[in-house]
């Protein structure tokens, strides 16, 4: 079963939660639109660039939409403070902004953005790319947290062996 499933019995953290970044209200609105009609995606926004690093960091967004120009804002410092933040560091980042332009699309990639569109995306391309990053990032957290699972059990098991190396000895 997919984490991304409406049926699926994944903790809340493997879901896909898509936070856009975005002070224009008809694109927040767009993108709710274009997100409404798909269950297994959780759909938030901030209008306030001040906001977006706090509004991630209780969130825990799979994917961050991040628009690039916002008044008393940058994208990209955004982003370099997502990459700075240990909680956000591999949550993936899609730009999405207005500017189809192959230095910014660049420069995004070189702070640490991982996908650009420009706006509006096509609805199907935009699902698209939102579950592909957010799937890829999920896998990690499950593959994260597997191997917490087996640390944990490898130290019980080490405890459990000198217990009985204990025991054979007395």
């Amino acid at each position: 079963m997919s984490a991304a499933s409406p049926h699926s019995s994944e903790p809340a953290e493997y879901k896909v939660r898509v936070l856009l970044v975005d002070d224009q209200l008809i694109i927040v609105e767009a993108v709710r639109r274009m997100l409404a009609a798909y269950a297994d995606i959780e759909y938030h926004h901030v209008t306030d660039p001040r906001a977006a690093l706090s509004t991630a960091q209780a969130l825990r967004p799979t994917v961050i939409l991040q628009d690039l120009v916002m008044p008393g804002a940058d994208g990209f410092d955004l982003i370099q403070e997502y990459r700075a933040d240990p909680a956000l560091r591999e949550v993936p980042v899609i730009v999405l902004t207005t500017k189809d332009e192959p230095k910014l699309k660049a420069h995004g990639f070189a702070l640490g953005a991982n996908d650009y569109l420009v706006k509006l995306p096509d609805q199907v391309e935009l699902v698209a790319r939102i579950r592909h990053h957010s799937n890829g990032y999920i896998k990690g957290l499950q593959c994260d947290a597997s191997q917490s699972k087996l640390a944990l059990v490898q130290a019980e098991l080490a405890q459990v062996k000198a217990e009985l190396a204990a025991l054979r000895g007395a």
